[in-house]
C-alpha cells in the first residue's frame, strides 16, 4: 500500500512525515505552492505532481490534506480529468466535513472516506511527535478501506473513534469544545487576572499550573472525579460571591458562569452532590439582575 498527499500544509507534511518513518511509501505529493511539495518530497523520498490527478493515478489512497473549504473543488476537479477513478481510494482530512464533501469522486467510482487526527496542529515537527499514539477518527462505509486506514493509524500506535456519516458535525463540536474553547476559558481568566494584576509572567504560571494539574487528573481519574472546586463542595457562599465580581468585568460573564455550572450537574450528581443549593443560588442573582435564565 502507498499513498499520495494531496496539500502539503502542516497536516499534509506531519502525515506524509509520520507515514513515511514507518515504512509506508508516499508515492506522489501535490501543492499549490510548488517549494511546499518539492521540499516534502525531498524529505520522505517521493515524487511530486503536477495536479492532484496525477496524485491519485499513482496511488493506493490519496489524501486531500487541503484546507475544508477547497476540498469539494478539488474532488471536481479530480473528476474533471481524464483518469479513471474507478476502485481508487481518496480520503479526506477534514474533522468537520463528512464523506459527502468527496460526492463527486463517489459518483465517478471512488472509494472515499475521512481521516481525522485529533490533535492540533501548531508546527510539523511537534505535530510528527504528538501523531504517535494519538486518536484519529475514521469515516467510510466501505470496509476494506476501513481496515486499510485502521491499519495506517495502527502503524502509529494510533486509536480509532468510527464517526457514522451524520454524527461528524457532533464529533466535530465536541472537539471545538475540548480544544478551541479551552483556550476562550484561559483567556477570560486571563483578562480577569488582569484586571488588577500586570505581572504577565506570574499570571501565566498560575493558569499554567492548574491548567496541565486539571489534564493530569483527567488523563488519570477521568470524569467526574478529576472536579475540583466550589461546584463539587457545594460551596454556595464562595459562588454567589464570584458572580457579582464577574459583573464588574464584564456583565456577560455571570452568565457564562452559570451556563458553565448548569453543565456540570450531571458530574457533580455521580459525586454525590445536591445541585438544589447551586441552583437557586444562580437563580437569585439572575433575579436580582434581570439576566436571563436559561432553564
Amino acid at each position: 500500500m502507498n499513498i499520495g498527499i494531496v496539500g502539503a500544509g502542516k497536516v499534509g507534511q506531519t502525515l506524509a512525515i509520520a507515514w513515511q518513518t514507518v515504512g509506508i511509501t508516499v508515492s506522489a505529493i501535490y501543492s499549490r505552492t510548488p517549494q511546499r511539495a518539492n521540499a516534502l518530497a525531498e524529505r520522505v523520498s517521493s515524487d511530486t505532481a503536477i495536479d492532484p490527478a496525477t496524485v491519485v493515478a499513482a496511488s493506493d489512497i490519496t489524501f486531500l490534506t487541503v484546507p475544508d473549504d477547497a476540498i469539494v473543488s478539488v474532488a471536481q476537479n479530480i473528476v474533471s480529468q481524464d483518469i479513471d477513478c474507478t476502485g481508487k481510494a481518496i480520503v479526506h482530512t477534514s474533522g468537520a466535513h463528512s464523506v459527502n464533501a468527496l460526492a463527486p469522486l463517489a459518483e465517478a467510482g471512488a472509494v472515499v472516506g475521512s481521516l481525522h487526527p485529533a490533535l492540533p496542529f501548531a508546527d510539523v515537527e511537534t505535530a510528527v511527535r504528538a501523531v504517535r499514539g494519538a486518536t484519529f477518527a475514521i469515516e467510510t462505509n466501505d470496509s476494506r478501506l476501513d481496515s486499510q486506514l485502521a491499519h495506517l493509524v495502527g502503524l502509529l500506535d494510533g486509536q480509532i473513534i468510527r464517526v457514522p456519516t451524520e454524527q461528524k458535525a457532533l464529533y466535530h463540536a465536541a472537539l471545538v469544545f475540548a480544544s478551541n474553547y479551552t483556550v476562550t476559558l484561559y483567556n477570560i481568566a486571563e483578562r480577569l487576572l488582569g484586571t488588577f494584576s500586570n505581572d504577565d509572567v506570574a499570571i501565566a504560571g498560575a493558569l499554567n499550573t492548574l491548567m496541565l494539574a486539571t489534564l493530569e487528573n483527567l488523563q488519570q481519574q477521568g470524569t467526574p472525579h478529576a472536579l475540583t472546586g466550589p461546584l463539587v463542595r457545594s460551596d454556595t457562599g464562595t459562588i454567589a460571591t464570584h458572580l457579582p465580581a464577574l459583573r464588574e468585568v464584564d456583565e456577560k460573564l455571570p452568565e457564562v458562569y452559570a451556563a458553565l455550572a448548569r453543565q456540570t450537574y450531571d458530574m457533580l450528581a455521580a459525586r454525590g452532590v445536591d445541585t438544589r443549593s447551586i441552583e437557586q443560588t444562580l437563580r437569585q442573582d439572575s433575579n436580582n439582575h434581570g439576566t436571563a435564565d436559561d432553564t
